[in-house]
């Protein structure tokens, strides 16, 4: 039979209060001003002016009207003035939902005032973030489950205390320090009693006889069932591994060797691991906000391919996960997505094209629906531009000044004008008369991945029917001799997949085959 946990996380600023481990023994330890009477004290700060005979007995007081500046009293917390608290939803993103203490749906509105009994749910790559009157906040990361129990303020001192179940899933926590009183924070899980007194720490439940807590400021006390243990900042304990001993915390993870720019979505973002990361916990924000959640994954090799709907600046955190299943501390980067839209397919030659003729001919899949960006120069670099424009059909012809080797590639054009990534640049070698040319069969084009192991397979629909596809070819090249293809109008969808889980699909408007 499993216990329930609970976790108590305790603000210790300073010296001036301290706070035992249970609600019921919890001491605030008040330093005396100048002009202060137990009278005064219980006015301003106790529930009620009866309390004043057990104070002075409590702290052996001869005269309650005189008072030593600068003594301490020790005032239990259940004596002091508090008030019904509420949470407030700070930010939300992906699937997130709420039930009232009668089981009924609740709207959630950031801003919004929530009070005991809210039951907070997030799904899939989602999260939840709320705010307490002493502004400590409480995340809920993805597929988590909490309960707000009693909520309490204490409006003399502005400390907090706040009770809630976890039921599944996994909470990070910010209690702002109290000059004061220290504030109480309480969460109970299915697997073991933790007190914690720090600011910064997380806490998981992993199943009902594991619960995880990862100190990353602060102190904490985990009463499980194998024992009783303190567990400092940059350790961690689970229920499950180590008879619940402290572990050091992995050290932020080194993400060096990622790109700052990715044209390719999902962008293929790899790093070196370290020794003793076993894994990794990676989620994906908007770099304007740093916590509207996108993506949140747990992956066992250094590599994460996130699919992005959109191009934008996105930040990747990531921290390390050690052989006991503890996360570490967490690192960042920024990143920029520029992959849509995504180039025009092109008709290309195996390999370098070779011609007599100066006569250059462009055949791709741009129409006046989905126009293109065609540059051509004489340089691999395309600084010495010949063509650098609009293409709204599916085929061009130009003509070139002399007999050189041009190089040519083409970007598609977005609603707002701007141009998606370039497709792969492409060599046209234009010989004399006397020259016997080397022509290679023309070929379906698209752009090569950053991928070593990268495969490429075909699927062809007919334009305008659902179905299987018709044609399916899977090839190490991003290359399909059109002699394999069908002639007609087709629906394009190229899927890139390598060895290391990497996947990703590209859809393109209808084309002719010729």
């Amino acid at each position: 039979m499993t216990s329930k946990a609970i976790l108590l996380a305790l603000c210790l600023p300073c010296t001036t209060a301290i706070a035992s481990t249970t609600a019921d023994t919890a001491i605030w330890q008040y330093r005396v001003q100048a002009g202060d009477t137990l009278w005064s004290l219980a006015s301003q700060h106790l529930l009620s002016p009866s309390y004043v005979p057990m104070l002075q007995a409590q702290n052996h007081i001869a005269n309650p009207y005189k008072l030593p500046p600068g003594s301490v009293l020790n005032i239990p917390y259940a004596w002091v003035k508090q008030d019904v608290a509420d949470a407030v939803l700070d930010d939300m993103s992906g699937k997130v939902g709420a039930q009232g203490r009668n089981g009924a749906t609740l709207n959630l509105v950031r801003g919004q005032h929530y009070p005991s009994g809210t039951r907070f749910s997030t799904g899939s790559d989602a999260m939840l973030r709320l705010k307490f009157q002493d502004g400590s906040t409480l995340v809920l990361n993805a597929n988590t489950t909490l309960t707000l129990e009693n909520q309490a303020y204490y409006p003399s001192t502005g400390a907090i205390q706040s009770q809630s179940q976890l039921d599944q899933g996994s909470t990070g926590s910010s209690v702002i320090p109290n000059l004061l009183m220290p504030s109480r924070y309480r969460i109970q899980t299915p697997s073991a009693v933790t007190t914690v007194r720090g600011t910064e720490f997380r806490v998981r439940s992993e199943s009902r006889e594991d619960t995880a807590a990862e100190v990353l400021r602060g102190k904490v006390n985990v009463l499980g069932q194998q024992g009783e243990v303190d567990v400092p900042a940059g350790f961690g304990s689970r229920g499950t591994s180590g008879n619940g001993q402290p572990v050091a915390l992995p050290v932020a993870p080194a993400l060096n060797g990622l790109p700052q720019s990715s044209e390719f979505n999902p962008p293929p973002l790899r790093w070196q691991a370290a020794a003793g990361e076993t894994g990794y916990h990676l989620s994906i924000n908007q770099s304007s906000s740093s916590q509207a959640l996108l993506l949140e994954r747990d992956s066992a090799s250094a590599a994460f391919f996130p699919p992005l709907a959109q191009n934008g600046k996105y930040r990747l955190t990531a921290r390390a996960i050690n052989a006991a299943g503890l996360q570490g501390f967490d690192s960042q980067r920024e990143f920029t997505l520029r992959a849509h839209p995504l180039p025009p397919l092109l008709v290309a030659s195996l390999g370098p094209q070779q011609q007599r003729g100066q006569s250059f001919t462009l055949r791709s899949s741009a129409d006046a629906s989905h126009p293109a960006w065609l540059q051509v120069a004489r340089d691999p670099g395309f600084q010495q531009l010949l063509f650098d424009g609009r293409v709204a059909q599916p085929s061009l012809t130009l003509k070139l000044p002399a007999q050189d080797t041009w190089h040519w590639r083409a970007a598609s054009i977005a609603d707002d004008g701007a141009l998606g990534p370039y497709s792969d640049a492409q060599t046209l070698v234009v010989t004399g008369w006397l020259v016997l040319p080397d022509i290679r069969p023309d070929a379906l084009a698209t752009r090569r991945y950053p991928l070593p192991d990268a495969r490429y397979t075909l699927s062809l629909r007919r334009a305008g029917q659902a179905g299987a596809p018709l044609l399916q070819l899977t090839s190490d090249q991003p290359l399909w001799p059109l002699r394999d293809l069908p002639r007609g109008r087709f629906a394009v969808t190229i899927h890139i997949d390598d060895n290391n889980g990497y996947h990703a699909e590209e859809q393109y408007p209808s084309l002719d085959l010729p």
